[in-house]
């Protein structure tokens, strides 16, 4: 390294998987959206940025290749805050279909990856205030890192979020310390054979067996087989529809968990059940008995500890019971998987074979990331935000949600958020497969409905 470079850091192997799996189809960038109702003077919001964002040196770094083609952290020498932050107005009313438009659009879009991986966007003449959109790229940090991140942007400390998707479970001890035990062989094992060259592969499948003689902890994903065929299947065309459901009462779905018993996220779960065997009757799908697999990540930070940046979960596969049309039976279903998938390492085996990803050549990492995205036809992501509602620059945040990327040929990805006693659903879909997320928000409304008023007729029995 000559002395007129910057100096470099290695992403870490997770946040490489990351980087690696952005595809014309699926870019993998999260969406997240704040709504105020007055608007936001774009200044101020310039001024805002510069002193609570840029101190983070993510937002002030590149990605750049070394000469072994590995990916870097550097700072960028022409930085431009300008570059980062972008103004709209709202055409039209600037109502929700306004909104919604302008929203999908954007998340069709890939960010330039020659600059740091970010970007805000002021939407003005929303109704009477405005929205205010950040895109950031997957591979600078996960669900829980974000809302860190967003405990330095907004104008008060965020009380401190429980895990979302359940509590993660301690680490792995017993009979799933082997578990680990075999993912940290297999990393070790990756490197070894990264170090001698990858040249040599020409196919796949020789990877995928090469990976799966090294990690016998992994054997589960090679076994799982493809996802059932339902309308979610098909070729993506990369552009995206948004929409989001009807914000709901925390305070509501904990009285159905203590109703149908289990967590406000298994409640979380049986609703979206429902509501996309609700869609897929609507538009006279086939409905697979068996259901349908979603990918959930899994928080595996310990209780307390605050994120550093990156990405810090493990994926597990979750079987919706689309195919039952009784609320109670969905639930019950659910509530076992969840329990079986807590007491088990699956979620450290995610996380494992998401680090052997990452170490992997790009291409490699493609070709078995498009063999693994054939196994779920979803992904669904809770993230828990601040339990009291926030401002920013003096302005009350009055809603916010976000959309989660999707992998490979995955075409649907469902986001749940936590905000100041509400909870709120928000959904993006390939316009190849699922062209009217907003039905689907009309679904999950009607489940929820649904299941409130389950929860009120046991209470008054």
């Amino acid at each position: 390294m000559n002395a007129a470079q910057p100096p470099r850091t290695p992403l870490a192997s997770v946040d490489a998987a990351w980087l690696h799996m952005d595809d014309p189809t699926n870019v993998m960038v999260i969406t997240i959206a704040m709504f105020f109702d007055a608007c936001l003077d774009y200044q101020q919001l310039r001024t805002t940025v510069a002193e609570r964002l840029l101190p983070f040196e993510r937002f002030r770094q590149r990605i750049v290749r070394g000469r072994d083609d590995k990916p870097h952290w550097e700072a960028d020498p022409h930085f431009i805050l300008d570059a980062h932050l972008h103004r709209y107005g709202l055409p039209g009313a600037g109502g929700e279909a306004e909104l919604r438009a302008l929203i999908s659009e954007l998340i069709s879009t890939p960010l330039d990856l020659t600059r740091p991986l970010w970007k805000f966007f002021l939407i003005e003449h929303y109704g009477t205030g405005c929205a205010l959109v950040l895109r950031i790229h997957h591979c600078m940090a996960d669900g829980m890192a974000l809302i860190e991140i967003f405990n330095a942007f907004l104008d008060r400390p965020i009380d401190a979020p429980t895990a979302s998707n359940a509590a993660p479970a301690a680490a792995p001890s017993g009979p799933f310390s082997q578990a680990v035990a075999s993912i940290n062989t297999a990393l070790r094992t990756t490197e070894q054979i990264i170090q001698r060259g990858w040249g040599w592969i020409s196919r796949p499948e020789r990877a995928l067996s090469l990976l799966g003689s090294g990690a016998a902890a992994v054997g589960k994903l090679a076994l799982m087989g493809p996802d059932a065929h339902s309308i979610l299947k098909g070729p993506l065309s990369g552009v995206k529809r948004a929409a989001w459901a009807e914000t709901v009462p925390l305070s509501a779905i904990k009285a159905v968990s203590n109703v149908l018993g289990g967590t406000v996220n298994d409640v979380l779960l049986t609703a979206i059940s429902g509501a996309l065997r609700r869609y897929m009757d609507a538009h006279g799908a086939e409905i697979s008995p068996r259901g349908l697999r979603a990918i959930v990540p899994v928080n595996l930070l310990p209780p307390g500890a605050k994120p550093n940046g990156g990405n810090n979960f493990g994926l597990v596969h979750v079987t919706l019971p689309v195919g039952s049309d009784d609320p109670v039976e969905r639930s019950a279903r659910l509530r076992r998987e969840m329990d079986a998938i807590k007491a088990s390492p699956e979620a450290y085996i995610g996380y494992g074979a998401l680090s052997i990803l990452g170490n992997l050549p790009a291409d490699v990492e493609q070709a078995l990331v498009d063999v693994l995205s054939t196994m779920a036809s979803m992904v669904i992501t809770n993230v828990p935000g601040p339990r009291q509602s926030n401002s920013l620059m003096g302005h009350n945040v009055a809603r916010a949600m976000f959309w989660v990327p999707e992998a490979s040929r995955i075409s649907l990805g469902i986001s749940i958020l936590s905000y100041a006693g509400n909870v709120q659903v928000a959904i993006v879909s390939d316009v190849q497969t699922l062209a009217d997320p907003g039905a689907l928000g009309a679904a999950i409304d009607a489940e929820f409905a649904e299941l409130f008023e389950l929860a009120r007729a046991v209470e008054e029995e």
